[in-house]
């Protein structure tokens, strides 16, 4: 977990409930995957600036969070939401250029220990289980590890595969090779 401590501690001032710790997880995922967070809310402003760190306004409303990045290396900008449904976060993340929306629910109670808020050594708990469901749920499947791609990929062609041999029954009056009738 290189680097959430540092963040954490960065922003401990500014987590008053537990919401903001797991926005916190999800921004440091975020930065994890090569994004620079640019700013809050939906318009970007003149003081918009490609950093690791979260805004200072980026905890001012707890039932609705809204920040912006943007791609290191190019110009792909996205736009997280998270809001609160009572135990649950609701996270929808929009690439701006093609609309696409990607989502993830978190329970906050199944991350975190929200009577240890400002004691980073104990508050998340299934860090690597939170981490996984931000990178294959929420992140953009060109952003996801190259292995699960791949392993979609082979899925993909052997179910397309399994489809043609299968494909009308009344059009191949042979049964498949291997078949014991």
């Amino acid at each position: 977990m290189t680097g959430l401590e540092v963040l954490y501690t960065y922003v401990a001032s500014s987590i008053d409930c537990p919401q903001d710790a797991i926005v916190c997880f999800v921004h440091w995922e975020m930065i994890k995957s090569g994004y620079r967070c640019i700013g809050s809310g939906d318009e970007p402003s003149s003081s918009d600036k490609m950093t690791e760190l979260l805004p200072a306004d980026w905890s001012n409303n707890k039932e609705l969070y809204s920040l912006r990045y943007k791609a290191k290396d190019t110009d792909k900008q996205l736009l997280l939401k998270a809001v609160v449904v009572s135990s649950t976060m609701i996270f929808n993340l929009m690439n701006s250029s093609t609309q696409q929306v990607s989502d993830l629910t978190v329970n906050i109670y199944d991350h975190l220990d929200t009577d240890q808020l400002h004691s980073f050594d104990r508050v998340f708990r299934d860090t690597e289980g939170l981490s996984q469901k931000v990178r294959t749920q929420l992140l953009p499947s060109e952003d996801r590890p190259t292995r699960e791609r791949t392993d979609m990929k082979s899925q993909t062609e052997k179910e397309h595969k399994q489809k043609r041999e299968h494909s009308s029954p009344l059009c191949n009056r042979h049964p498949p090779q291997g078949a014991h009738w």
